[in-house]
């Protein structure tokens, strides 16, 4: 395993504080030492490496904590890692690592503050104080047991439903609350374009030749975080930790002129990624560049309507 010195930078962005990482903003790892020559998309003649080839060595929980965006020599020994994160928090590393699948590089300990730019929550409802019930009055041993159950089960009910009301209001004030882990400086839409056009200049799935298997693949898992990434933002809902049917509920309860006029758009779109994503072998490139563009033309409608 190849070790490096590494140290972290900000790059100067109009209208954003230096030095303050957000979630959606890039920034850099700087990295001094010697490089394996056979890792892959590593070499002075290729500047630039292929997102799918690199990948940081993540635990499924820390999958939104860091995401490689690229990687660029500034000479023989010195390279740029370039990154961003999803998620609001304080992120510590004991040795954080970046592989090809063969190779690995280490990139020592690192720790980095990831700030929301979403403005705090506004206060919700206080729970009202529910009071025990008083005495139903005097029971008769004349009433038979039947109407004391019947009477019973209609108490528990109003209870129930008086409970599941106050948890759905405060269920949905969480979920705003968890919203911050998604934000970005850029809008919704320019943040999926942004994304896509990245991910156009790097994927053999665009190039209109053969697409390699691993391009497919990836190509299909990104633009499907793209796309709930975008509807988590621009529609105020946890999109990300969602099943479909609990999005689209969502979206015709909150943002109904959206849901009548895309929403059955939206169902198709994702029941296609749910089908490529159970079958992946079975994807073919032109496939998944035919769902892409479906991706793409349905967020850029949606966004029209909103």
């Amino acid at each position: 395993m190849a070790t490096l010195q590494c140290k972290m930078e900000m790059p100067s962005v109009e209208g954003l504080k230096e030095n303050e990482l957000t979630v959606g903003r890039e920034f850099l790892f700087v990295c001094d030492g010697e490089f394996p020559k056979d890792l892959a998309c590593v070499s002075p003649a290729q500047p630039e490496c292929k997102p799918g080839k690199l990948h940081f060595v993540l635990k499924p929980e820390e999958k939104y904590q860091i995401h490689l965006l690229g990687f660029e020599f500034r000479s023989a020994t010195q390279a740029d890692i370039k990154a961003t994160a999803y998620k609001a928090g304080n992120f510590q590393y004991q040795d954080l690592q970046l592989t090809d699948g063969t190779q690995t590089l280490s990139l020592g300990p690192i720790q980095y503050m990831v700030q929301s730019v979403l403005p705090p929550p506004e206060p919700g409802q206080q729970q009202a104080k529910q009071e025990p019930f008083g005495p139903i009055g005097p029971a008769s041993l004349s009433v038979p047991m039947l109407y004391w159950a019947i009477l019973a089960g209609v108490i528990g009910l109003i209870i129930l439903l008086c409970v599941s009301k106050i948890y759905r209001v405060v269920q949905r004030r969480n979920m705003l609350e968890r919203l911050k882990e998604h934000d970005s400086a850029l809008t919704p839409l320019a943040q999926f374009h942004q994304s896509m056009r990245r991910l156009q200049r790097t994927n053999t799935v665009f190039f209109g030749g053969a697409a390699k298997k691993e391009d497919i693949k990836q190509c299909l898992e990104e633009t499907y975080q793209m796309l709930k990434l975008f509807l988590t933002r621009s529609y105020q809902m946890p999109a990300m930790e969602w099943n479909d049917r609990l999005i689209l509920k969502d979206l015709k309860k909150y943002n109904r002129k959206v849901y009548f006029e895309h929403g059955d758009e939206l169902k198709k779109l994702l029941k296609e990624y749910h089908r490529g994503i159970q079958d992946k072998d079975a994807v073919t490139g032109q496939d998944i560049l035919n769902i892409a563009t479906h991706c793409r033309i349905l967020v850029e409608k949606m966004e029209r309507v909103s």
